[in-house]
């Protein structure tokens, strides 16, 4: 027969374990709120100034293979400035299609390939980053030189994809590894 005082040790260790339950889901719920304002607040979607691109030269660097699809920067060159930037090929996932407008807007800003990329969607980044340096080198080789953007200040801030874009559920593990294997198992000459 359990006594009062077990009793009461029993009703005191079952309030305190739900106390602590309680806290700790007003905490996690308060810090998702406020993270999901913050990342919506510092990542409002750039827009472009338009500028008057008639008689540029249009160049369109390499297609780049990303895991979701490729990616392609186009540039237009006038007067020796990057006057329009343009992706005709974003990757097919919601974090390439969300770095797109931030990716142009770098680019645009800087007129070169010197571009800090969105935090998410890094593969977009880097294919994005590589096809621009592949256009800037076509209109060089055309003999245009490029002095720059259409603007030199850029958000000292990293661009995030939210979570809510992100593919955080791992179920297709290996597909990143077979993407970057580059160790051709035939090849293997350790057996010889």
């Amino acid at each position: 027969m359990p006594t009062s005082f077990s009793k009461n040790i029993q009703k005191f260790l079952v309030l305190s374990f739900t106390a602590v339950a309680l806290v700790v889901i007003v905490i996690g719920v308060s810090r998702t709120k406020k993270t999901d304002v913050t990342t919506d607040a510092n990542n409002a979607s750039p827009t472009p100034t338009p500028i008057d691109t008639t008689g540029a030269k249009t160049f369109t660097g390499t297609s780049y293979q990303t895991p979701w699809g490729n990616a392609v920067a186009s540039i237009s060159v006038k007067n020796g400035k990057v006057v329009a930037v343009t992706m005709p090929q974003v990757p097919n996932s919601p974090p390439s299609i969300f770095a797109e407008p931030y990716l142009v807007d770098q680019a645009l800003r800087t007129g070169s390939a010197n571009i800090q990329g969105v935090s998410g969607a890094t593969f977009t980044s880097m294919a994005f980053k590589s096809s621009l340096e592949n256009a800037l080198l076509q209109a060089q080789t055309q003999g245009e030189t490029i002095t720059g953007g259409t603007g030199t200040t850029t958000s000292t801030a990293k661009p995030v994809v939210p979570r809510k874009y992100r593919d955080d559920d791992d179920e297709d593990e290996d597909s990143d590894d077979d993407f970057f294997d580059f160790d051709d198992d035939e090849d293997d000459d350790s057996s010889l």
